[in-house]
């Protein structure tokens, strides 16, 4: 299904480098899979490893100088006005509810938001409506990353050139605050798993992925190890149980842990 209002002024940048190039083709596999009428252009962002996928746009940065240096340099290729942040370790793991995804890119274009992120990670503190709630200054993870639509000028003004991702979401969020126009979605669009963590693979996603019929390369790449996974899991609790804070709060608790 075409859509006129939107297709033209948004694209999917899948954020990457090199050294994460063995995820490509799992990662784009799913995509096509899981949101097969996604009307938007598609890029993938690398260093100087090029791969050609139908329907993707290599972008190629040169040397790896930063997560934010090197989406710097992508932005200047995307002839959009909105560019929705897609993560090549994030592989999608259900049908996307393209229909409402569209409608509130529309509605995002249409009303010039400055940002949308289309998952709750974490949710929006005002509620607009069933669809969307505001995200407040001051809120944590502000400038997530994850499955999130940027309006392009706003996105270069708040990275930092040297800085890596977790810096922008940590350290970025706060240059958000003298922005406003900062909405989330209320429910999960995107269904997706994260399957890699500092480098290896997650065994829970692993496992998930596989049974979706993908092979992983696991020769590039090892998994976690028991240990391991229980850290990960003993981690994730943790952040369930900062999420029930009070919202006014999260940021400065947050803070105490950097």
């Amino acid at each position: 299904m075409e859509h006129p209002d939107t297709q033209g002024n948004c694209a999917v940048l899948i954020v990457s480098c090199d050294k994460y190039k063995d995820l490509w083709g799992p990662c784009i596999t799913l995509f096509r899979r899981f949101w097969n009428d996604c009307s938007y252009p598609v890029y993938l962002l690398s260093n100087t490893v090029r791969v050609d996928f139908p329907n993707v746009t290599p972008i190629l940065t040169g040397t790896d100088v930063s997560w934010s240096d090197n989406l710097l340099l992508a932005l200047e290729q995307i002839p959009c006005g909105h560019v929705l942040l897609y993560i090549e370790d994030l592989f999608l793991v259900n049908p996307v509810a393209s229909q409402t995804i569209h409608s509130l890119i529309e509605q995002c274009i249409r009303e010039d938001w400055n940002y949308l992120r289309l998952n709750p990670t974490p949710k929006g503190d005002i509620k607009i409506d069933d669809f969307i709630s505001e995200i407040s200054p001051g809120s944590v993870y502000r400038s997530s990353v994850v499955f999130s639509v940027w309006k392009i000028e706003t996105l270069k003004q708040i990275l930092k050139s040297g800085e890596s991702a977790w810096d922008f979401e940590e350290i970025g969020t706060a240059r958000t605050d003298s922005h406003s126009k900062f909405y989330a979605s209320n429910q999960e669009l995107i269904p997706a798993c994260n399957t890699v963590i500092k480098g290896v693979w997650e065994l829970a996603a692993l496992k998930k992925i596989k049974d979706l019929g993908i092979e992983p390369d696991l020769q590039s790449r090892r998994s976690m190890s028991s240990h391991e996974y229980l850290i990960w899991k003993l981690k994730q609790l943790r952040s369930l149980f900062f999420h029930l804070m009070p919202h006014s709060s999260k940021r400065k608790i947050r803070s105490m842990f950097r």
